[in-house]
């Protein structure tokens, strides 16, 4: 057994069998496949193995990367534009973006979830595959309000990502999912790959059954499908993510997208602060600003996934479960294993005597843009995640969000705040001295906005409970959020046996632009 291998599966050990049955592997340096294994089972009902070449999972939002991709294919071929009003590819459809604003939606702003459109709590899942609709009548049926211009902060949009892959469908005069067989799937050769739902009986290989771990044992669930393809619909297998995984790197890439396309979609698209990280085309970066972690994570209640580049050293790690587990903490693990995961510097606390001014200023409460209800009792749900911050004496902040725990923050620069026992960065923008956006280095894909004074509600303990249950359904992609928290701790030391199914290579640490 390699290095590689034993680090793998030390990696997975405290999931499988706990939170997952099992899980698919496979991580690339360079054009070669380092690893590519399926560990457990893929149904415990039948004793099914995962395998990393037939067995398939539900990869959630990390479908939505094959999306922009397909946007790119567009731009490239000079189809669509990053920066033209959608409602231009819209012509043909019953779906209409509204003036709200001045300034229209354009593809930039959907594939940087910046489009200002409010949340819908339900991202078209449902538990009938009969009850699948097209695209169109998806969109139509569960359209958001727009509540903010273009550009003004980040929030996470399924719909955005289904109306994206709605527009290449338009575009291309095709449905989605042919257009991605046509144009992704095949050149790559992703042939156990699909977003077509449910998998058809005749393609290749076969789907890793779906997994509740929440009782005393982990236990077979029922199938869930979404409207929202383009969204979260894709079933993947390793293999065909190494080969995904390989083209955006740059390997093979003009099968789908040349170079200078391929640098556009992986350089810096839209900045939040210059403390914390921002957003590529379709990727999140992690870790440092100043470093080249991108990724995405995914979840379909069953079913998790993360997908993270390193860009810079030709890496690419996938790992996907048919259960409960989190991927994000042993993607980073494997990777720090082997000295590539983005160090963040420790700056020295700043000694101002303004900076408890500054504090005071930062004090209050802020709710979160991925919970942007504009409706009936989901408000609740937002009301759950507020974040609450104080002042401490020393000029220092203290957050913390219902049930959380507390987390305290030292000013390293004025208003910007390093976790005080961790990785973590806090950074807020100021206007007239007044606070109007908050910033966590480990939540890429939200904006926290000052809570004003009418939104300052009391809610029933029967209304909160409403709310919890509304949320069962949750957001696909939301993993990303709690499993990046999940990853801060792991990375400050916080954070506290399956057979793989074929044999791997270990990478070369000696490659060129390796650590």
């Amino acid at each position: 057994m390699s290095d590689l291998e034993s680090v793998v599966e030390e990696t997975l050990a405290s999931q499988l069998g706990d939170a997952a049955p099992g899980a698919t592997v496979a991580i690339v340096n360079g054009d070669d496949i380092a690893l590519a294994k399926g560990y457990g089972h893929a149904d415990v009902e039948t004793g099914r193995r995962m395998d990393k070449k037939e067995t398939a999972t539900r990869i959630g939002s990390v479908s939505k990367l094959v999306t922009w991709t397909a946007v790119m294919q567009g731009v490239q071929d000079g189809v669509l534009d990053l920066d033209a009003d959608v409602n231009r590819y819209l012509e043909d459809s019953a779906v209409t973006i509204p003036d709200t604003y001045s300034d229209p939606v354009t593809l930039r702003h959907l594939g940087t979830h910046t489009a200002g459109f409010s949340v819908v709590p339900n991202p078209g899942l449902v538990t009938n595959s009969n009850a699948l609709t097209s695209l169109e009548t998806a969109l139509v049926e569960d359209q958001p309000d727009r509540i903010r211009p273009p550009s003004e902060a980040v929030a996470y949009s399924n719909w955005g990502a289904t109306l994206a892959g709605h527009i290449v469908a338009e575009a291309y005069d095709t449905t989605f999912e042919e257009y991605v067989q046509s144009n992704i799937c095949g050149p790559l050769e992703m042939n156990h790959s699909t977003f077509t739902q449910p998998v058809p009986a005749d393609h290749p290989g076969d789907l890793a059954a779906p997994h509740d771990s929440s009782g005393d044992e982990i236990t077979r669930a029922d199938p869930l499908y979404i409207n929202w393809g383009p969204a979260g619909s894709m079933s993947a297998t390793a293999l065909d993510m190494a080969a995904f995984m390989q083209a955006h790197l740059g390997y093979g890439t003009d099968a789908i997208l040349n170079s200078e396309t391929m640098a556009t979609m992986h350089s810096r698209q839209y900045g939040r602060h210059p403390a914390v990280n921002g957003l590529r085309y379709g990727f999140f970066e992690y870790g440092p600003p100043s470093g080249s972690y991108i990724g995405h994570s995914g979840g379909t209640v069953y079913y998790t996934a993360w997908l993270g580049l390193l860009p810079d050293h030709d890496v690419g790690v996938f790992i996907g479960f048919n259960g409960l587990g989190d991927p994000v903490t042993p993607a980073a693990e494997i990777l720090t294993e082997y000295g590539l995961f983005p160090e963040t510097p420790t700056p020295d606390p700043t000694t101002a005597r303004t900076s408890r001014e500054r504090a005071e200023a930062v004090a209050g409460e802020y709710k979160s843009t991925a919970t942007a209800f504009e409706d009936d009792w989901r408000q609740v749900i937002g009301l759950l995640s507020r974040l609450s911050v104080d002042a401490t004496d020393d000029g220092g902040l203290v957050t913390q969000t219902m049930g959380g725990d507390a987390v305290e923050w030292v000013e390293t620069e004025p208003y910007v705040y390093r976790e005080r026992n961790g990785d973590d960065v806090l950074a807020v923008d100021v206007a007239d001295g007044r606070v109007t956006q908050l910033h966590l280095n480990s939540q890429p894909s939200t904006t926290f906005l000052p809570v004003t004074m009418p939104d300052q509600r009391k809610v029933t303990l029967g209304a909160v409970g409403a709310a919890a249950g509304g949320s069962a359904l949750s957001l696909v992609g939301w993993a990303g959020i709690s499993g990046w928290r999940r990853l801060s701790r792991f990375r400050s030391g916080r954070d506290g046996g399956s057979t793989p199914d074929d044999e791997t290579a270990q990478p070369d640490r000696n490659k060129e632009g390796s650590q």
